[in-house]
């Protein structure tokens, strides 16, 4: 190997993680603007694209994803759900989605961490417990900050779980299915 391209190695590296960065807050935000208008959490797309991020970039490439996509909104940037006309920025990540939010980035790095932790298991198991686990750690922190908003017990999960069960376990599946595939893609 010569030393130019020695050199082009880590430009080429370094390339490939910006754009798989890029590509995941492009993402991200897509599923954001895919929204079912709850009050006063949207439903939107963006579990299984947080989910999804977690299992197939791992626990510090998904995270990373989540967390420059919160930073890209917190700078006002309109990638949140129902940003505009909603005020973007800090406003938005202090209202009663910020726990969700923050829980965006913890889901993500908690499915890549789980999925790579049963990496002995088939990629169906695997990924069941990922997101599973990534998804409890989403709606810890999203209920939480919630309940300062509207009251904790039972008004809290109205607002914040009930209604999003059954579309997060869809989601959850789908996000299964695909890693699922993927990695299962060559073995028939």
């Amino acid at each position: 190997m010569n030393l130019e391209s020695t050199q082009r190695q880590p430009l080429a590296s370094l390339s490939r993680e910006f754009a798989t960065i890029l590509i995941g807050t492009i993402l991200l935000t897509l599923s954001a603007k895919i929204v079912v208008p709850f009050h006063p959490v949207p439903m939107s797309t963006q579990s299984l694209a947080v989910l999804g991020l977690g299992l197939f970039l791992g626990p510090v490439r998904g995270g990373l994803v989540v967390v420059i996509y919160l930073l890209e909104g917190a700078l006002g940037l309109p990638v949140f759900a129902g940003t505009p006309p909603a005020p973007a920025g800090l406003v938005y990540i202090a209202g009663p989605t910020g726990g969700y939010l923050i829980g965006f980035a913890l889901a993500a790095a908690a499915a890549g961490w789980m999925v790579q932790k049963l990496r002995g298991f088939q990629p169906a198991f695997r990924a069941t417990v990922a997101v599973l686990f990534g998804s409890a750690l989403m709606y810890c922190a999203g209920l939480f900050w919630l309940g300062g908003f509207v009251g904790y017990g039972e008004k809290l999960m109205n607002a914040g779980l009930y209604p999003f069960l059954l579309g997060d376990l869809a989601k959850a599946a789908i996000a299964v299915v695909l890693y699922t595939g993927f990695h299962n893609r060559g073995r028939v």
